[in-house]
């Protein structure tokens, strides 16, 4: 059962430092119990809160921050449709570009530059994906480092094996980027990664049962920087999954998808 404002302040230190946003402790834990806030917020949560309330004040959908330079934030999510509450993050947009492409400098250059008014309203870029195909790691790696360097965006990964992902992955340390592919065979070596490098993943598997088990696993191990991954044979099919996957995660509170 999930727990009220007055119990939740109860688990917080009372010491309405303000440091959270909030005015009080139990503003905070009204937020809490709203789902409008994220335990993280408070820096002097006791470890017996963050075990108690950890899981249960997260939003149906948890928020995570790709990007150190230029932040992209995903999730965070407590409606099903946007008319029940103000937009909060915006879709983010990436482009593509793979480590066979000549002059990846003059790509990168017009990905960083790139801009689209629409509806009173500049639209950038908010990620570059990097994708594998020459199957050489020092190449990737390379192409990963100078996306970085050029764009400062938070980074994609799209590598063919896990020695090409670890050099990637080292070749933007720090830089808050994701990791995709990530399946339950790769998934203790991709944990190990991106804790290192200071990443997120996203996971994928076979149907959504198979993610639900990755996440779950993931989640229990300590790690929460998470995205799915929804496999699909179309545009359609991908669109319908992921709705089926956002109304189980924010109308029933299944965190495995969310």
């Amino acid at each position: 059962m999930a727990l009220n404002g007055l119990q939740i302040q109860k688990l917080l230190p009372k010491t309405n430092c303000k440091e959270c946003g909030s005015n009080t402790c139990l503003a905070f834990a009204m937020k809490l119990a709203a789902k409008k806030a994220d335990l993280s917020e408070c820096p002097y949560a006791s470890e017996e809160a963050k075990k108690i309330l950890g899981a249960d004040s997260e939003p149906p959908v948890k928020g995570i921050t790709l990007g150190s330079d230029i932040p992209s934030k995903l999730g965070d999510e407590t409606v099903l449709y946007r008319h029940e509450k103000t937009f909060v993050n915006q879709t983010v947009l990436a482009v593509n570009i793979d480590d066979t492409v000549e002059d990846a400098g003059k790509t990168l250059e017009k990905i960083r530059d790139y801009k689209l008014e629409r509806v009173g309203e500049i639209l950038t870029l908010g990620a570059v994906a990097i994708t594998q195909k020459s199957g050489s790691k020092d190449q990737f790696a390379g192409l990963a480092k100078k996306a970085w360097e050029v764009t400062r965006l938070p980074l994609i990964i799209r590598a063919a094996d896990m020695d090409s992902l670890a050099a990637a992955a080292e070749a933007v340390r720090g830089t808050g980027s994701l990791l995709t592919g990530i399946t339950r065979d790769k998934a203790d070596d991709a944990v190990k990664i991106a804790q290192e490098c200071g990443h997120a993943l996203a996971v994928t598997a076979e149907d959504i049962d198979g993610i639900c088990s990755l996440t779950e696993k993931l989640k229990a191990d300590g790690f929460n920087s998470l995205v799915l991954e929804y496999p699909a044979a179309s545009l359609a099919e991908e669109f319908q999954t992921n709705s089926i996957a956002r109304r189980m995660a924010i109308k029933h509170n299944y965190k495995a998808l969310g």
